[in-house]
C-alpha cells in the first residue's frame, strides 16, 4: 500500500502497533532470507563480525 499522505508520527505509531511476537518473525524471516542468498564469503565475513568466529 502507499502511505505518501501518512505524516512521519502517524507512520511511526502504525508500525508501533505491531506486536513484537510479529516484528521478531518478520526480522527472522528477513535474516534467512539474506543468509541463504548470500554467498558463503559473505556469511563467513558476518559470523566474523558478529564474533561467533
Amino acid at each position: 500500500m502507499i502511505f505518501k499522505w501518512e505524516t512521519e508520527d502517524k507512520r511511526l505509531l502504525r508500525f508501533m502497533k505491531i506486536s513484537p511476537k510479529k516484528k521478531l518473525e518478520w526480522l527472522w524471516q528477513i535474516n534467512e532470507l539474506i543468509v541463504k542468498s548470500s554467498s558463503k564469503r559473505d556469511n563467513l565475513i558476518r559470523w566474523k563480525l558478529r564474533g561467533i568466529l
